[in-house]
């Protein structure tokens, strides 16, 4: 029997969120790999997500059907409330061909931007071996032409802030992943606040550093995973010897801290969570880690940006 998950909050009127879904695999993880290797996401009729939840699902049932495993994702009910929204946003042109649908009235998968009101909402696939030099651009563009309450000059600072964030994990992608799996950058925007989300399928920030630890970086060979990150955070060490780069971990966390976002790292089984970083002086205080999780390849980045800090 296929594994079954109920994709749906656990308060009503609230979203599903990226912990949540965590969470709702963690639950059936021994048993997505066992009978039929098969697992059905049932999304409740009344079910609604932000862009971070939704990017997770996406990159979860990728990596699943790569390895074997049959996913099928079931819009419940015939008025579907997260069914449009992902329709809109060009959800199902990101999934691997292998992933099933099931739904009432059918799927639309041809996607569109959204563009109403405040929100903006924008997914992009990542090549693991072309750099896509205009996406960084585009995407610091739309971000910073949503802050109201700001000068020109300030404006100007805040598109160099965000192109160099959006450069930096972009290429991170396309340098690291090593994976034929597209990665994915997304972004929406509201009224007071964005949420920014970058993630691939391949080796991982951690396995891609741990060769240089027996070469120029072999003062660190016996730190921990999270000391490791806090290290690539605050004082940019590289799997990269000398001047050549790849600090850009330490630079998206620069970025994170002058706008005082909430930071987000998955690697592995293991969630580093970072809130209002610029608030706390010592990183580590801002530290949550949720451990024991489904094992997933790549590294999956997101930021929770205010917009009135």
């Amino acid at each position: 029997m296929a594994a079954t998950i109920q994709f749906k909050p656990q308060k009503k009127n609230s979203w599903v969120t990226g912990y949540q879904l965590e969470q709702l695999l963690t639950e059936v993880k021994d048993r997505i790999y066992t009978n039929k290797k098969a697992l059905i996401i049932v999304i409740q009729s009344r079910a609604n997500a932000p862009i971070n939840t939704l990017i997770r699902l996406i990159n979860v049932v990728n990596q699943l059907d790569e390895k074997g495993v049959k996913v099928t994702l079931d819009f419940s009910g015939k008025t579907n409330k997260l069914l449009g929204y992902c329709e809109t946003m060009g959800f199902f042109d990101c999934l691997a061909e292998g992933i099933k649908f099931k739904s009432p009235n059918g799927i639309n998968k041809a996607g569109r931007v959204k563009k109403s009101g405040n929100s903006y909402i924008s997914i992009n696939k990542i090549s693991g071996s072309v750099h896509d030099k205009s996406l960084p651009k585009k995407l610091a563009e739309k971000i910073t032409a949503k802050i109201s309450n700001v000068t020109e000059e300030q404006r100007s600072e805040l598109y160099i802030q965000f192109f160099s964030l959006f450069s930096e994990l972009t290429r991170n992608v396309c340098e690291h992943s090593k994976t034929e799996l597209n990665g994915l950058a997304a972004l929406q925007i509201y009224k007071n606040r964005a949420e920014i989300v970058v993630c691939d399928s391949g080796i991982g920030l951690l396995e891609s550093l741990k060769p240089s630890l027996t070469s120029h970086n072999e003062e660190y060979s016996s730190y921990s995973d999270v000391e490791l990150i806090l290290e690539m955070l605050t004082k940019g060490i590289s799997s990269k010897e000398g001047d050549q780069g790849g600090n850009g971990l330490c630079t998206c966390f620069h970025h994170a801290k002058l706008t005082n976002s909430d930071m987000h790292i998955r690697l592995g089984d293991t969630y580093y969570h970072f809130f209002k970083v610029a608030e706390k002086p010592n990183l580590v205080d801002s530290l949550k880690i949720s451990e024991g999780l489904l094992e997933l390849t790549g590294t999956f980045i997101s930021f929770a940006i205010p917009f009135n800090n």
